[in-house]
């Protein structure tokens, strides 16, 4: 069994390496990513500040995280804008805490706009150039068509209405708009992405809790047929996990077209069908190549453990005097898939006690992103 691996990280700004600056002062370097739904990536770096010897930061720097294992290399957190800075006492410390979300365009005041007869792909590229970062989307969201968009919002708003009908993850990843489908085993650009398998071995502590709050037959969605002058309605084609004790869900919203009320009906069950299972696993070794959106498969423990589920929510943390530690919130695939089916190629298996990193071919993983 693997051990003896040696906690490292590096820390970079504007292309250059400033981990010297931090070495002998960071006591934590915590890193969450998330799965879109409304939240940017963010990081949380602890300074000691014993002497008052380490020079001032100010809000809106720029920084690149990477954490890791000196035996076997380091892992990409991201690209965090630097939005607060903290002097803490006691003990005498810093705290700097940053997102992958720029602020100051993307989170700015309301704008008022109307899109007619746009894409997903059109829409977001203009919010997109109006912020001045890249765009990457997959090809199928890119041409789902909307008759009529009104925009009253910030962008960043808008851009998670468009995430929750189409049933994507929508974030900002080292300073380009992501927009991705859900519960994907393939990368933006199509390619094929592996699939973690977890053993009894690699866990800490686990929580695996059911719900039945969601457990819809399926969902109804309204449309207005303008040639006809009549509201029609359309039943999700995407099924629920469950017996669907609680009927169908009616969403309220009238859309403009057939196709914008089916995929918003999907996308509904397949939120219905995450939300049924909802896991934390903690890893016995921090693995911090797992990113969220990961999709893993359990093996080895009871029934209604081992399964299939996404990574909603990644947490890493590097502890000084303790090393790195990985925290996953987990959900059920909204899609129903069952990820034991995949072929043995598609699958990473670390020993226990041996993070994901260790069997990456390349060293690198970035997700479907």
């Amino acid at each position: 069994m693997p051990t003896g691996y040696t906690p490292i990280y590096r820390i970079m700004k504007g292309g250059i390496d400033i981990t010297d600056h931090f070495n002998d002062r960071t006591t934590q370097i915590k890193v969450e990513l998330v799965a879109g739904g409304g939240e940017g990536d963010r990081c949380v770096i602890m300074i000691d500040d014993r002497d008052w010897a380490v020079a001032a930061v100010e809000p809106g720097e720029a920084i690149q995280v990477y954490l890791g294992y000196q035996e076997i290399g380091l892992a990409y957190m991201g690209y965090f804008n630097i939005s607060d800075v903290s002097y803490l006492g006691k003990p005498r410390s810093i705290q700097l805490t940053g997102t992958s979300t720029p602020f100051q365009d993307l989170q700015k005041s309301p704008n008022i706009k109307e899109f007619v007869g746009k894409s997903v792909g059109e829409i977001l590229s203009d919010i997109a150039g109006e912020t001045g970062i890249p765009l990457s989307i997959a090809g199928g969201l890119s041409g789902e068509q909307l008759q009529v968009k009104n925009q009253i919002t910030s962008n960043l708003h808008l851009i998670h209405e468009l995430e929750r009908q189409y049933g994507a993850v929508a974030k900002v990843v080292d300073n380009k708009l992501m927009f991705v489908p859900r519960d994907t085993t393939s990368s933006a650009t199509g390619a094929s992405l592996p699939t973690l398998v977890l053993l009894p071995e690699h866990f800490g502590d686990w929580n695996v809790r059911y719900s039945g709050r969601s457990d819809y037959s399926g969902v109804k969605t309204a449309w207005y047929d303008e040639a006809d002058k009549v509201r029609k309605w359309v039943e999700s084609s995407a099924k629920g996990v469950g017996e669907g004790a609680a009927g169908a869900f009616t969403i309220g919203k009238i859309f403009k077209s057939e196709a914008e009320a089916k995929a918003a009906g999907n996308a509904k069950q397949e939120a219905f069908n995450r939300a049924s299972v909802f896991a934390v696993f903690d890893l016995a070794k921090g693995d911090p190549w797992i990113r969220d959106t990961q999709t893993l498969l359990v093996d080895g423990m009871r029934d209604k453990i081992n399964g299939s589920y996404v990574v909603d929510k990644a947490t890493h943390t590097y502890i000084k005097s303790t090393g790195i530690r990985t925290n996953l919130e987990c959900r059920a695939p909204g899609n129903g898939a069952d990820f034991s089916d995949r072929a043995d190629e598609d699958f990473l298996k670390p020993l226990p006690g041996e993070p994901m990193g260790a069997v990456i071919p390349d060293g690198t993983f970035n997700g479907p992103f």
